[in-house]
């Protein structure tokens, strides 16, 4: 993708797919056929007949609809939409984003360690550190493929 200057280092640029302008001024925004839902207007560019529009002046957004403060004809081109995404050097995922197959395989971690992972089934390796603690809470059940090695006291309460 061409870029004016220095092409950002960090940050999801997705083409987002709106269905062709008519007498209306919503469009569902969908990206690899599923519902997109952008955080904000200002994290879209968007190009009605070869013009860039100023977000929440000309459109905004409403859950996964794009809306045009003015109804489009069907004369009118929506040339495209592109959704900067999470632009940045730090980035926090949005709720119920990350799921266990964006989590490494080893956990490490030092100080008190309170591990929950998959509804509290170990399912990958967890390290904590010499002379630290691990918290589970509830049931604990450890999956057939896990082997569990404790170098030191192991209590069960």
């Amino acid at each position: 993708m061409p870029y004016i200057g220095k092409q950002p280092l960090a940050g999801q640029f997705k083409t987002v797919t709106v269905p062709s302008a008519s007498a209306t001024d919503t469009y569902a925004m969908t990206v690899s056929g599923a519902a997109y839902k952008p955080a904000t207007a200002e994290q879209l560019i968007v190009s009605v007949n070869g013009v860039t529009q100023a977000p929440n002046a000309a459109y905004s957004v409403s859950g996964s609809n794009l809306i045009f403060t003015e109804n489009l004809t069907a004369s009118d081109t929506i040339d495209y939409v592109l959704s900067l995404g999470e632009v940045g050097n730090t980035v926090t995922p949005t709720d119920g984003s990350v799921d266990a197959n964006k989590l490494s395989s080893t956990i490490s971690r030092r100080g008190t360690a309170h591990i929950r992972v998959n509804s509290n089934t170990l399912q990958e390796n967890v390290t904590i550190a010499s002379g630290e603690n691990a918290l589970v809470a509830g049931a604990f059940t450890i999956g057939s493929n896990v082997t569990l090695t404790v170098n030191g006291t192991f209590t069960v309460v």
